[in-house]
């Protein structure tokens, strides 16, 4: 299979990514915390070694700052159900993914939140007079992905931080499209938390995520509770942080493989492997460029994105075309909404969706040669309407 599906999962992933889990699997883990057993203690120096690795790699200089989460997410739920009490006010953009509409929509139904949308245009960037006029020195957190999951458009994070925080707030970065693509630096960014997905940019296996807590939060709740490996005495949750917010068996060989896909992505070059998504989201963009069937949503080719396009072909319904590529090509990709309607709605696309595709730094060229020759058949090809 041609797998041009790298904004959902990343695949394949990096040869010593694969051999930790495997080794990690065959010799057997412990858990991390949960006894003196030479497997418990190699388990629990494992995770503490991708945690410091995790922590720097984000600027934090404080390992107790890189919380472990099943997913963005899960990371996701823990930052805003952790961080807003109740009669507070929350902005979000409005092209944010479900992971966070679903939940902050939910509490302003049941009236525990004041929730407002800060605009997005038709390509999916951020309208920084929009959000400057709505967030006030009331509003307690602003939630923004860093780029969107739909269109690629990558937000200006320098300058909607400082917006925020000149009125006091809070900024929650989803980072689930940009970790590892994007430099991001907690020290030098005005940002206080980033949620992330390991299973994206990070190589590593599916359901391992993180919450990374800036300095300026200090009063985080737990949003999970149980077992945490100390003080089980204690009927309720322990205070210290990372333990507080991570109850539960953490998956192991998950984070071994984040570690090595971080230690992959530091010796082969994060603006190296950007460079070449880039390169090869171009091909794409060109190609579709120049077929009139093709509509092409998002930021043009000179504005900042991340390497994935959305697009529709004239004619054809975005189940259909996915369908015939998986079906005729073996070519996968993404199609309808995106778990992300909202994005959706901004860009003219709701409720039908359009065709994802995202490269990743392991595609080759060839294999983009035959995506976008398939592309072109079905662009030239009439369907009928009965």
């Amino acid at each position: 299979m041609i797998y041009l599906d790298n904004g959902a999962t990343s695949f394949p992933k990096p040869e010593r990514v694969l051999a930790s889990v495997e080794k990690t699997i065959r010799m057997g883990s412990g858990t991390p915390g949960r006894g003196s057993h030479e497997k418990a203690l190699a388990a629990g120096y494992a995770v503490e070694k991708a945690r410091r690795e995790t922590a720097r790699f984000f600027g934090l200089f404080e390992d107790f700052r890189a919380i472990f989460t099943y997913s963005a997410t899960d990371a996701l739920n823990m930052a805003i159900k952790g961080f807003v009490r109740k009669g507070d006010k929350v902005l979000m953009s409005a092209v944010e993914h479900n992971s966070t509409s679903r939940q902050l929509f939910r509490m302003k139904r049941d009236k525990y939140i004041d929730l407002d949308i800060v605009r997005c245009d038709e390509k999916g960037f951020l309208d920084m007079e929009d959000l400057e006029k709505k967030t006030g020195t009331d509003t307690k957190l602003v939630v923004i992905s860093h780029a969107s999951n739909v269109t690629g458009a990558l937000q200006d994070i320098e300058l909607a931080g400082r917006i925020v925080r000149e009125k006091g707030s809070f900024l929650l970065l989803d980072a689930a499209q940009t970790v590892a693509r994007v430099p991001i630096d907690m020290g030098a960014m005005p940002i206080d938390m980033v949620a992330f997905a390991g299973h994206k940019g990070f190589f590593s296996l599916q359901g391992v995520g993180g919450l990374l807590i800036g300095e300026r939060v200090r009063n985080l709740k737990p949003f999970r509770e149980g077992g945490t490996g100390f003080d089980s005495a204690s009927e309720i949750q322990p205070a210290p942080w990372p333990e507080a917010f991570e109850a539960g068996t953490c998956n192991v060989p998950g984070i071994v493989s984040l570690y090595e896909g971080i230690k992959f992505i530091k010796e082969t070059g994060l603006e190296n492997i950007a460079a070449e998504e880039k390169r090869k989201i171009k091909i794409i963009r060109d190609f579709l460029a120049g077929l009139d069937a093709v509509r092409i949503y998002g930021p043009g080719p000179d504005e900042p994105s991340v390497s994935l396009i959305s697009f529709n072909i004239k004619g054809w319904e975005p189940e259909d075309v996915g369908a015939v590529l998986s079906e005729n090509y073996e070519i996968a990709v993404r199609t309808g909404l995106q778990c992300a309607p909202l994005a959706h709605k901004c860009i003219g696309t709701f409720p039908a969706g359009t065709v994802r595709v995202s490269p990743g730094y392991f595609t080759t060229d060839e294999e983009i040669n035959i995506f976008c020759k398939a592309v072109r058949v079905m662009a030239e090809t009439l369907v009928p309407v009965y």
